[in-house]
């Protein structure tokens, strides 16, 4: 033991708690002494300042007496210093300068296109992290990365996407980004109330198996990027151009069953919705009255797994509740077809189970339409859901392409990150 034989209640103490079973402080990575310092000393320890400063240091001696040179320069960075600063001011201003301190660390494995790590973690999505913290910090100190390169970034997620698409001694042999998916997918379909679950149950099976190259979907979405195309000018209400209404009407009749026909985009709400999830997700980019597409809009014109990715989205909604409902609703229409009033009660005791006003009052049933009318139209305008009938009473189905749609926009729920238990 390096510390002060003063400071030796101090070193026993720290090493109760980094390395409870005994083992040497030498296993402890970069990553464990930034989560100690910036996180558990001033938020679980409840130590003042001074008792802080002594803690940081010794184990600062510790870690440098066993060679763990990275680590022990945590202890004494100006940062770990201006963490516990921003701990003493406030619990918001400390959480945030441990989010920004961790975001910056080289050893903390970024977000990937096929990942996203969640805040609230499974046992293997933590243990994939833990390894992939211990594979940088290796990276690190053998010169293989470098962080004061400006291909840093881009090679440190290269690294982060070659170790969780490879199989993995530690995951059995299997690549970690499957055990991830695997072990998201299962807490999301045990989550409660159990109508959830008995909603789910006949997708399960389906989100078991590996999922197939998308289709083709969201066509209405990739007609109103390919009109718009290099530019199209707006009127001066800034509504889409009259001739694209007109082209909209033509190939879309069902959206204007009355009338001889819309005459601007105010009287076609489907293509409003759609321009508007253009605007929204900035597919589309104005300059004064020209509307072009965004280099994202090109992207997904030409990359209908993009396109697809995005049409989820829209459908699933923004908000808890949206996404609670339209994930029910897509349970039970995965099953059978339904009237609406027979999938307002499906899904309305989920939603009831789930949330309740602002005031505490439970959700009524209209709430629950609401919420349905939302994602029955949003459905209709991407071509995603059959039921053009005008009657409430006509069964709602999954289309042709709204079938692996929806499959797609259950599996960005089960597979994505989670921010809450």
């Amino acid at each position: 033991m390096t510390a002060l034989v003063a400071d030796e209640a101090m070193a026993q103490r720290l090493l109760g708690w980094l390395v409870p079973d005994g083992d040497s402080l030498v296993a402890l990575s970069a990553a464990e002494a930034e989560r100690f310092c910036w996180y558990e000393l001033p938020r679980k320890w409840h130590a003042d300042t001074p008792e802080q400063r002594r803690a940081v240091a010794v184990l600062a001696d510790l870690l440098a007496g066993v060679g763990r040179a990275r680590a022990a320069a945590v202890c004494t960075s100006a940062t770990t210093a201006q963490v516990l600063e921003a701990w003493q001011r406030s619990e918001e201003a400390g959480f945030a300068a441990y989010r920004k301190a961790a975001a910056a660390s080289p050893t903390t494995p970024p977000d990937v296109p096929e990942l996203s790590w969640g805040q609230v973690m499974g046992v293997r999505e933590a243990l994939a992290r833990a390894h992939l913290e211990d594979r940088l910090e290796k990276a690190l100190d053998e010169g293989e990365l470098d962080p004061d390169t400006r291909t840093f970034p881009a090679a440190r997620r290269r690294l982060v996407q070659h170790w969780i698409t490879t199989a993995q001694p530690v995951f059995e042999g299997r690549a970690p980004l499957e055990a991830v998916r695997r072990e998201r997918r299962e807490l999301w379909a045990e989550a409660p109330p159990t109508e959830r679950r008995a909603l789910l149950a006949a997708v399960l099976p389906d989100l078991e198996k590996s999922a197939a190259a998308p289709v083709d979907t969201a066509e209405p979405l990739r007609w109103l990027l390919e009109q718009i195309g290099g530019g199209v000018t707006l009127t001066q209400a800034g509504y889409l151009p009259r001739e694209l209404v007109v082209a909209a009407f033509a190939r879309y009749p069902h959206w204007y069953p009355i009338g001889k026909g819309p005459r601007s985009e105010a009287d076609l709400f489907q293509l409003a919705d759609l321009h508007e999830l253009a605007r929204t997700h900035r597919l589309v980019t104005k300059r004064h009255r020209t509307l072009k597409l965004s280099p994202a809009g090109r992207a997904q014109l030409a990359d209908h797994q993009l396109r697809q990715h995005t049409a989820a989205l829209a459908w699933l909604g923004t908000t808890a509740a949206e996404r609670q409902v339209a994930e029910s609703a897509l349970g039970a229409l995965w099953a059978e077809p339904r009237s609406r009033e027979d999938l307002r009660d499906a899904v309305h005791p989920v939603l009831g189970a789930c949330f309740t006003h602002g005031d505490g009052t439970a959700m009524e049933a209209k709430d629950s339409e609401q919420l349905l009318w939302r994602f029955w139209r949003t459905g209709r305008e991407l071509g995603y859901l059959d039921g053009r009938e005008r009657s409430v009473d006509a069964p709602i189905s999954l289309s042709v392409t709204g079938r692996p749609a929806a499959l797609a926009a259950l599996r960005l729920l089960a597979e994505g990150p989670r921010d809450h238990i």
